[in-house]
């Protein structure tokens, strides 16, 4: 399956939402590139994104997940199904979801307006899931402001509650990176402290920020939790892990 890379124009407009606790509740704000959903290919070196795409619709064709986790790398080589081509911590990614059905909607690289784009073209369609777990923005830190990236990951939450409505989504804060350097630490912290605001007291999202369990007691980033300059270590995961299983235990009561 051949995908062309080139900028699509988004699907649907999508008016404001009233939500109980909002005056209006999350939009799509268009004409930004963290909303216009289009396709990329920066991970190549280690797998085809085409192609992960083609298999994510396979996988949907014979599967039904309770759970799906939209997100970059930090998902996609972290464990489960669809495979990739490498997995960090597949124990504890079992361990996380034990007794749960789980689709891995990671993809290396992704920044928001790809997991628009995937969703635009048939990612969530014939699944019935009972949770969409949303984390991605990292890869937008290092090239778009603060309100782009919250905007760019507004619309990933307004897209996927278009095509689940039924689905409870828990989106997730990005986490703390390891490289941290200027301007990133500021932006991590803006772009989270708008989706609290902004989303916050949305009846259909919970969002949660895992990030103080990365940081020291000083507020600095803890560097033994990761593997590299962004991806958590073995040790990352189980926490990463630990903290998710709670709350979608929580959610799903």
């Amino acid at each position: 399956m051949k995908i062309k890379y080139y900028l699509f124009p988004p699907a649907v407009a999508v008016a404001a939402l009233v939500l109980a606790g909002c005056a209006s509740g999350p939009q799509i704000h268009r004409g930004l590139t963290t909303t216009t959903p289009v396709t990329q290919n920066r991970d190549h070196a280690i797998y085809d994104w085409p192609t992960r795409h083609a298999a994510v619709l396979d996988y949907n064709r014979t599967h039904q997940p309770e759970i799906v986790l939209i997100g970059d790398s930090i998902c996609h080589y972290w464990g489960g199904e669809p495979v990739a081509p490498k997995a960090w911590a597949p124990d504890v990614w079992k361990r996380t979801f034990a007794g749960m059905s789980v689709e891995n909607l990671g993809f290396g690289w992704d920044r928001t307006e790809n997991v628009l784009w995937r969703i635009d073209h048939g990612e969530l369609n014939g699944i019935s899931p009972k949770l969409i777990i949303i984390a991605i923005g990292t890869n937008n830190t290092g090239i778009n402001n603060a309100n782009d990236i919250a905007d760019g990951i507004e619309a990933v939450c307004v897209r996927a509650h278009e095509v689940q409505p039924h689905a409870k989504i828990l989106l997730l804060g990005i986490l703390p990176r390891r490289d941290e350097v200027p301007p990133r630490p500021v932006i991590t912290d803006q772009v989270n402290q708008l989706l609290k605001t902004r989303l916050g007291k949305v009846s259909w999202i919970d969002y949660q920020d895992f990030g103080p369990a990365f940081r020291k007691p000083d507020g600095t980033v803890n560097a033994t939790l990761f593997a590299d300059g962004v991806h958590p270590n073995h040790t990352g995961y189980e926490i990463l892990g630990k903290l998710l299983r709670e709350q979608i235990v929580q959610v799903l009561k």
